[in-house]
């Protein structure tokens, strides 16, 4: 059976999405065009279909837009890992600083002021990624997939990933080529601490003695861990001749601190990000020494442990058991113990936290209800919980940090409703060259 072509055609893109993509019009129905921008016109290479929408790959012909830049990236925009590599950056941050409005305007939501866009790095930023593998004839392929498709992208390197983690694709396509089965390796997750990187090999089939060896030599040439992963998370395995799965660690250092994680877990893929991110909530909850401050979705204590340090008490709650015990732990090794109670809660069942933020006396230091709050959910957002958590008077201002401009701004009419205000929000680009952002917004109570 003969492979389809994609079809291709000449448009006109009109607009920008949110996502970076050109908005073009096709016989009269809807068409969003990657690597295109507003005024230009481009040969549109027709690569998916879904819900009455077509998206496609540009290729510029005529009347470029005077903020399209030429990209420092030799694999876009075949590689979906980065969308937006052909627009200026400040023209990025314009972007995502109007997607935030235009959330905000629609649930009629205003910021008494807006933070000016903060963005510090443009490449080599990202320490966190899971890559696709995949065998093409004798050739092996490890990267981000491509534009619209499940196809793994062609990738020697990557700008976007940091050095070091970018170093390891080709000696991984190597290897994976060389190895008993080849098609067993189903994924890669990279992580990298401030000294040491792992890689997680997801492997769907029994690794043989020569394999095993040759991942020890990859192990032992680029000082990385490698764990093995047949199954899910709770199947992680060091490497033979490995003790045990060793965490990675960060360090913040303006509040002297090292915060422990596994490479599974999650942690803010951008370092240098993450630490002004920090100190802007930090900034925003001013004098907090003996407050009591909840760290909702709190993971390993990124927000709990700086917190404790300036001298607040801190409750921090989560739904991973796992990342929990991290945070204890990492509570431990900085020598805070003594002001941080994390426990294990599901912050989207009926009743949230409610209980544990204005009954646990052990929970919350004999029963005071939290002056402030930190809230860093999941691209879902907080959830129907919320207004039952922020209802106490004893709580007085919240920041929220949001990876998803849409729940942020759903979240920020709840609060609305609860007798809170937007006194300041902005964003943070933690991921630079997408369509991503993280969102910041601090709320206090009217008076």
């Amino acid at each position: 059976m003969a492979k389809k072509v994609p079809v291709e055609k000449e448009v006109q893109i009109t607009a920008l999405s949110e996502e970076g993509l050109g908005a073009a019009t096709l016989n009269e129905r809807p068409l969003w065009v990657r690597n295109a921008l507003p005024g230009e016109r481009v040969q549109a290479r027709i690569l998916k279909r879904r819900g009455g929408k077509r998206f496609a790959d540009g290729q510029p012909l005529a009347d470029l837009n005077p903020k399209r830049v030429a990209s420092a990236c030799a694999y876009f925009p075949r590689c979906a890992g980065c969308s937006l590599h052909h627009l200026a950056y400040g023209e990025q941050l314009l972007l995502k600083q109007a997607h935030l409005a235009e959330e905000l305007q629609r649930v009629d939501v205003a910021a008494a002021s807006w933070r000016e866009p903060t963005g510090l790095t443009r490449l080599g930023y990202r320490r966190k990624a899971r890559l696709g593998v995949r065998v093409v004839g004798e050739q092996v392929l490890v990267g981000f997939r491509e534009s619209f498709s499940n196809r793994v992208a062609r990738l020697d390197a990557c700008m976007t990933l940091t050095p070091k983690l970018s170093a390891l694709l080709q000696p991984l396509k190597k290897l994976i080529a060389n190895l008993s089965q080849p098609r067993t390796i189903a994924q890669i997750e990279m992580a990298e601490g401030d000294s040491e990187c792992a890689i997680l090999v997801r492997h769907l089939d029994v690794l043989t003695d020569s394999d095993v060896e040759q991942w020890q030599q990859l192990a032992a040439v680029f000082d990385v861990q490698v764990i093995l992963q047949p199954g899910g998370y709770d199947s992680l395995q060091p490497l033979p001749g490995q003790a045990s799965v060793r965490p990675l660690s960060y360090g913040i250092a303006e509040h002297g601190l090292s915060l422990q994680f596994y490479a599974h877990q999650f942690t803010q893929v951008n370092a240098v990000m993450n630490r002004e991110l920090i100190r802007t909530a930090i900034g925003y909850l001013g004098d907090v020494r003996d407050q009591l401050v909840a760290d909702l979705f709190c993971g390993i204590g990124n927000f709990s442990l700086p917190l404790a340090r300036q001298g607040a008490h801190v409750v921090g709650l989560e739904a991973s058991a796992e990342a929990i015990a991290m945070a204890q732990v990492n509570a431990r090794r900085n020598g805070l113990s003594e002001r941080c109670d994390f426990a294990v809660a599901d912050l989207y069942q009926a009743g949230g936290s409610g209980d544990a933020l204005a009954v646990d006396g052990q929970t919350t230091r004999s029963g005071r209800y939290p002056e402030a709050l930190i809230i860093d959910p999941p691209r879902s957002g907080a959830g129907a919980n919320l207004e039952g958590w922020v209802g106490h008077s004893a709580l007085q201002q919240i920041v929220y940090v949001s990876c998803n401009p849409r729940s942020f701004a759903d979240d920020a009419l709840r609060l609305k409703h609860a007798g809170f205000r937007l006194r300041e929000v902005g964003f943070y680009d933690m991921f630079p060259q997408t369509a991503h952002v993280e969102t910041i917004g601090h709320f206090v109570r009217d008076q």
